[in-house]
């Protein structure tokens, strides 16, 4: 849809991408849903999740979609903070759009989109609560193929999976020492409507004491 999504395409497109969400078990199922649900609104050839990993410092390739057989990029790649536009959407919580990678690579990742045939760009960070979780990358082979405006729809429909993402990861991204996402995140991310659809989660963190269960005296 190159026109431009209108107001009305843009709830439609969130319902679909809920309705995802709801329906899929997996991170790699919900971004492959999203990846087909944005390909409504905006054209563009390849697109990937990656994921901040605090143990390594970097943010992890967790899903792919698009043409990637030959490519660099696969899932588990790891690409560093400091050198790889979805470290740099992520630290600043902003987007970026490069519109002709043959003129304004910034960082090694990007030179290579170049080299696989790609020329424009754009990422977008997830963040839950000031957190920031991970970036959203799409590619397009033509020159300048991303607007503001588009990259403005890609971050609006990403954020309709970021608390679904951080939850199938088992981890609260708020409270990095626990490997549950907490209920005060879960409520404040989304309201009761989410604490209802996350309630085996909830669940499992009362079983385990929460994250700030204390132990009897003894």
């Amino acid at each position: 849809m190159n026109r431009g999504a209108t107001i009305s395409d843009r709830y439609q497109a969130i319902l679909n991408i809920n309705k995802v969400v709801l329906g899929k078990s997996s991170i790699e199922q919900v971004f492959q849903g999203l990846c087909k649900v944005l390909r409504e609104l905006m054209a563009f050839q390849r697109a990937g999740l990656a994921i901040y990993d605090r143990e390594r410092d970097a943010l992890r390739i967790q899903a792919l979609f698009g043409p990637h057989k030959n490519s660099v990029f696969h899932v588990g790649y790891l690409l560093a903070p400091d050198s790889s536009q979805s470290g740099w959407v992520l630290v600043h919580k902003t987007p970026t759009i490069r519109g002709d990678l043959s003129k304004e690579v910034s960082f090694p990742s990007e030179q290579q989109q170049f080299y696989e045939g790609y020329r424009s760009m754009c990422s977008v960070p997830l963040v839950i609560r000031g957190s920031g979780l991970g970036a959203v990358t799409i590619v397009g082979t033509e020159r300048n193929q991303f607007s503001l405006l588009q990259a403005s729809l890609l971050r609006e429909m990403s954020d309709q999976i970021s608390l679904a993402v951080a939850w199938m990861l088992c981890s609260c991204t708020v409270h990095p020492q626990t490997r549950l996402m907490c209920p005060r995140c879960i409520g404040a991310a989304g309201g009761k409507t989410t604490v209802l659809r996350h309630r085996e989660a909830l669940s499992s963190w009362g079983k385990q004491g929460g994250r700030g269960h204390k132990k009897p005296n003894s």
